[in-house]
């Protein structure tokens, strides 16, 4: 009974085969007239269940290859067909049939750049001048007035900016060439009056601030500046009436000569001569050392004329005053000329040094 069974299986199965190959291509279009699939056509036909989903796009992806399709395969209809069942197989018929469309987004068009002219270039200095870039300013003036070179206000900006870098010989020409163009403009006569009283012209600056004021009534900085510049004028003026008392004579007092001067301590620096004293032979055997101070007096020419010894062991006195008295040195002076003069002498009396 199965061997019968099988053959009739096989049978009734080919049997459906057909007749959902019959319904599909008869689904897609069997006229002539439309040889073409539609993207309906392939939808209608993955739907169908007459057979399995493999079958079907076995089935069509034969009628693609061989009847051509009335679309271009995009990203949208592949994901459409794929999510409707299409397999690889019939994915890759659309696209062989079809021509790819790929999804260009097109670039941004680009705002358009200014063409830089005149108000271009002053109105980013104006702005650099108000944020106090003076060195910004300069350079977008100076293309501004090679494009307009009768703009009053360009060159008075620029002549603000020159002098707020304290170049004031530049700001004085901007500022006159302003005034040039434009007699009636009151800030430029203020501007300059602020110049040139930086610069103590204050005739000048009072000059150009009365003009500002009148020119502009409302222009309360130029009239307080007037009333200012007046003031320092005036007191200016006045100071200069007032009788400069003459400085007190300073009499320089005489300085009476003394009869001598102290020249302090005495060595070989100051000596002409300078005697070393003898060792006594009775401290030497007494073992006596040690320093002996001698107070001296200077004639006119330096010679020792009185040696006197005031410190020191009383065996080494007499040898420290001998050698002092026959030492000689530089004369004393007192207001360039010669005078006599007192000093000490100090006298080292070592036993070790003397024995070697």
């Amino acid at each position: 009974m199965n061997s019968l069974y099988q053959p009739r299986k096989r049978g009734l199965r080919i049997f459906h085969i057909l007749f959902a190959s019959a319904f599909i291509i008869f689904t897609i279009g069997v006229s002539a007239q439309q040889p073409e699939l539609t993207l309906a056509d392939i939808l209608i036909g993955l739907r169908s269940k007459k057979v399995t989903l493999d079958e079907r796009n076995a089935i069509l992806a034969g009628a693609v290859r061989e009847r051509g399709i009335t679309f271009a395969m995009t990203p949208e209809i592949e994901k459409e067909l794929t999510a409707t069942g299409a397999s690889k197989v019939l994915i890759e018929a659309v696209k062989e049939k079809g021509t790819a469309v790929a999804v260009v987004t097109p670039p941004p068009t680009p705002a358009p750049t200014p063409i830089p002219d005149f108000t271009f270039f002053k109105t980013r200095a104006d702005a650099n001048l108000g944020k106090g870039e003076f060195a910004l300013a300069i350079p977008d003036y100076d293309k501004a007035l090679i494009l307009k070179p009768d703009n009053a206000v360009a060159f008075l900006n620029r002549g603000r900016s020159y002098y707020s870098i304290k170049d004031f010989t530049k700001a004085e020409a901007d500022f006159d060439r302003s005034i040039e163009l434009d007699a009636k403009d009151s800030k430029a006569y203020y501007n300059r009056g602020l110049l040139f009283e930086s610069r103590g012209d204050l005739d000048k600056a009072l000059a150009d601030y009365k003009i500002s004021a009148d020119l502009d009534p409302a222009n309360e900085p130029a009239k307080a500046m007037v009333k200012k510049i007046a003031d320092q004028i005036e007191a200016k003026t006045a100071a200069a009436r007032v009788p400069v008392p003459e400085p007190p004579k300073i009499e320089t007092p005489v300085v009476k000569r003394p009869e001598s001067v102290d020249v302090g301590s005495l060595s070989a620096v100051n000596a002409v001569k300078m005697i070393t004293p003898s060792y006594p032979a009775m401290a030497q055997k007494s073992r006596v050392e040690g320093k002996v101070v001698v107070e001296v007096k200077l004639d006119l020419e330096g010679n020792v004329v009185s040696a006197k010894a005031v410190s020191g062991h009383q065996l080494l006195r007499r040898a420290a005053e001998d050698a002092a008295n026959r030492s000689k040195f530089h004369a004393a002076t007192f207001n360039g000329q010669p005078i006599k003069g007192t000093g000490t002498i100090t006298y080292s009396f070592n036993l070790k040094l003397d024995n070697e």
